[in-house]
């Protein structure tokens, strides 16, 4: 891969982080939930029969863990379809304790959080510090899109059974026909739609999840998905450390 360099390197990045925020565009923010210890679906074994508001929010509560996600919508972009045109993933791993830490790799953009110290980078290799905010670095985390896609269609989930999920025991929550009748006038779209979330016992936090038509996506003309997976729980493998090669951007 080509190497930064101080005035080609830094204009690429900027458009490139543009077009991250552009490609999470279909995930509205949201204000910080504040998650009930109780009511239906609530508690710390993830029980009860619907869904409980803003459990990506328990994730902060475990020391470290690794993350992938996926969406994917129609390349003709219809104003039916609720996706984006074309498609974005981002993995990494995200450490909470003892000092909050983030590496991220998306749309071929690689980022790196150690406290209040940020880098980016185009290639992995070659860094220059960069100054985010959080809004920025939100978009490259399933936080957003959980919250559009099943935050806002709560009530529609319903417990399917437990069952083992990326390694951890969970309540599997699945969407009932209140969801797939919100996408039967999408043109162009079979029956293919799912709405699976598996949500951890012990500390109630999202573990997988997928929310659209996951094999119409980029095929069929108003098709979308999400989709995500979070394991290594607490695995002491998760280490993030600072860059060596860092490049100095002139100002």
């Amino acid at each position: 891969m080509a190497t930064i360099g101080p005035g080609r390197g830094l204009a690429a990045l900027g458009l490139a982080l543009a077009l991250v925020v552009g490609a999470c565009g279909g995930a509205s923010p949201t204000s910080k939930p504040v998650v009930s210890p109780g009511g239906s679906g609530g508690g710390g074994d993830g029980g009860g029969t619907s869904l409980t508001y803003g459990l990506y929010s328990n994730l902060d509560r475990l020391t470290s863990y690794r993350f992938t996600w996926t969406i994917a919508g129609s390349s003709s972009g219809t104003q039916a379809s609720p996706g984006n045109s074309g498609s974005s993933t981002s993995s990494g791993v995200v450490i909470n304790k003892p000092t909050r830490a983030i590496i991220v790799t998306s749309s071929d953009i690689w980022y790196i959080q150690i406290g209040a110290q940020e880098w980016t980078s185009l290639d992995g290799i070659d860094w220059i510090v960069f100054d985010a905010d959080e809004t920025v670095l939100s978009t490259t985390l399933p936080s957003q899109s959980y919250a559009t896609w099943f935050d806002a269609h709560r009530n529609g989930f319903k417990v399917a059974g437990e069952e083992s999920k990326n390694g951890v025991q969970c309540v599997h929550y699945r969407g009932d026909s209140s969801l797939s009748g919100l996408y039967q006038g999408l043109t162009g779209v079979s029956s293919g739609f799912q709405a699976d979330l598996w949500v951890a016992r012990d500390g109630n936090y999202p573990v997988s999840g997928v929310y659209g038509f996951p094999g119409e996506a980029n095929a069929q003309a108003a098709s979308f998905s999400f989709s995500f997976d979070i394991d290594k729980i607490n695995d002491p493998s998760n280490k993030i450390t600072a860059p060596t090669s860092v490049i100095a951007v002139p100002t």
